[in-house]
């Protein structure tokens, strides 16, 4: 089965059409929508790093806390 080499692009190009079309991209503001996307997930990124980096301070302040609380407790109150 041979085909032609412009009809195949034509294929192509209304089965790229088609697609784009299905995603919501078919428009004028597709290129906007995408870099909107692009920047969106950037952000979710940049969010969890920093809940990540949050929630590891929380913690080691507070095993820093109870361990300082445990040398007060056995340290601090000796001098009676």
């Amino acid at each position: 089965m041979d085909f032609d080499e412009g009809a195949l692009r034509r294929i192509i190009r209304e089965e790229t059409r088609h697609a784009l079309k299905d995603l919501g991209l078919a428009d004028e503001d597709a290129g906007s929508d995408v870099r909107d996307l692009r920047d969106l997930i950037s952000s979710w990124r940049d969010i969890r790093r920093t809940a990540v980096k949050t929630i590891s301070t929380w913690i080691t302040l507070a095993v820093l806390g109870v361990l300082t609380l445990g040398m007060y407790s056995r340290f601090g109150s000796s001098g009676e």
